[in-house]
Parts: C-alpha cells; structure tokens; sequence
C-alpha cells in the first residue's frame, strides 16, 4: 500500500468481482478497503442490483462516495438513503414489448425493477434461483399492476438462444431505437433506456466535487462492465472476466476468489502512481 490514496476514486462491479464464487467478500478485500478509505481513496460500487439487494454487502465494505445501481440506472448515495439521478424507462412501448415477450416466451423469466422493488411478472414456476440465494427483495405482479410504476431496466433470465430470440422481438417492435441492452450473465438479458450504462453513469460520480480530479480505477467482469472499464483511467478485469471486458481493460488481474481488490489497491494504484509521476 502507498501513503495516500486521496487521488484514487475505485469504482467496483459486485458479483464476479468483489463478490468471490462463495457469495462472500473476502477479508483481505474488505481490509483492503478500509486501508484505501482511511488513506483517502474514495469508494464505490456500480452494480446492477438495487440498494436494498445490495445492503447486505454494503454494509460490510468502506463505501464513503454515492453509489450505481441497475447497472446504470440510478446514482444513489447510501450514506444519505437518496437518489442522485435516475434512467427511468419512458412510454408506452416499454409495457407493450414487455407484455409481448411474456406472450412469446412463457418459459423466461421477465422482471421489472422500480426504483423500490423487483417486480416478477412472469410465471412464478420460471423465477431465476438467484432471487432466493441471493436473498433478492421482489414480489410477483402482473403486467397491469405495474403498468403506471416508473421502471429503471427490464430484466430476462432465460437460455441464450430464447434470449436471442427475444432481441429479434426488440428489433421487431423498434425497442433499439429507445433501449441499450447487453448480457450480464450467460443467462442474463437486461434493457435499460439508450444511453444508459455503467460506464454513462460513472461519468456522473467523477464529476461529484468530492471526486473531481481523482484517477477513476473501475474493476468489473461482463459486458455490463465493458463500458465503464474503457470509460475509467484504468479499467480491470479478473481472471474470470468474459473473452469481451478483458478485452476492454487495461490491467487483468487475479479471479474474484483471490482478493481482486486487494491487488487493485496494493499493485495496480502504486503502478499507477509511478506512471504518472514518470509523465
């Protein structure tokens, strides 16, 4: 570790990066971080859980700078409890493509996210297993009783080539000319409005007057990282990243079962340092 760390804002995804293949995060990356906070860094997590499904985590990490939830669509400080900014899925089309990937695809799982709660509108049969493993806070409704709600992404978990049936379906009803879309898991399909994403939204952290000026260290492993890896100053990527966000990165480092953060800020920020006072 270096004496300072209060030119470093380390922006972090969670799950597959922070969050080890055991569901934990490690001692070493928790110490870690209190070491980088205390020395002056500025941390933060960009995510695309919600804040109550992230607390658990959240509680246990040196988080001291607002945070990015549904992987793009929300900047919230979580020492205040308060939204920053939003993406909120606007219009009519959103409910319409929503109810007709229901209709064409009843073996997906199809979740709405509000900025309060993970709505489920599919069958419950088909309901992702990671809403009971990872504790996820959600209900079931139908399409109708959260037709009026203001929703932040669209969420599918299914098999991929549904998934890439689904997208046909977008292109069909002109979703892309609204929504950005990537894959955040091998069985993960997620849509959010255009021109919203991690990487979008870390532009808006920087500019907050407590991190203005700091070299953005951004660490994550899928494609709903990739753009917030080539937006930092230095993006990493773990061993277990996709063929896509390694690509993306400007350092690889150990897989998430090895105490990534630890390395990002014993390893990679005095690197970083060096670099730079080298010119």
């Amino acid at each position: 570790m270096i004496a300072s760390y209060e030119n470093f804002l380390l922006v972090t995804d969670m799950d597959g990066t922070i969050i080890g293949t055991n569901e934990r995060i490690s001692e070493e990356n928790k110490e870690a971080l209190r070491e980088f906070t205390k020395r002056g860094g500025k941390f933060a997590v960009a995510t695309g859980r919600t804040p109550s499904n992230a607390a658990a985590f959240l509680k246990e990490l040196a988080v001291n700078t607002p945070c990015i939830f549904y992987n793009g669509a929300m900047l919230y400080d979580w020492r205040k409890k308060e939204i920053l900014r939003t993406a909120p899925l606007e219009g009519e089309l959103w409910r319409e493509f929503a109810a007709e990937l229901l209709r064409r695809f009843p073996e997906a799982c199809v979740e709405a996210y509000t900025a309060e709660m993970c709505y489920v509108l599919s069958d419950p049969a088909n309901d992702d297993p990671r809403l009971e493993s990872e504790r996820q806070v959600y209900r079931h409704a139908s399409l109708e009783e959260v037709r009026e709600e203001e929703w932040l992404k669209l969420f599918i978990c299914a098999a991929r080539p549904v998934e890439q049936a689904m997208l046909e379906t977008a292109e069909e009803m002109g979703i892309f000319a609204i929504a950005d879309h990537f894959y955040s898991s091998t069985t993960y399909l997620e849509f959010v409005r255009r021109g919203t994403s991690k990487g979008t939204m870390l532009e808006q952290l920087r500019r907050l007057p407590e991190n203005q000026e700091r070299i953005v260290v951004a660490a994550g492993d899928y494609g709903n990282d990739t753009e917030m890896l080539r937006r930092a100053d230095c993006g990493v990527a773990p061993a277990n990243a996709d063929a896509g966000t390694k690509a993306a990165a400007n350092f690889l480092g150990v897989n998430c079962d090895e105490h990534l953060v630890q390395q990002i800020v014993c390893e990679v920020m005095p690197k970083l340092l060096e670099e730079q006072s080298k010119g």
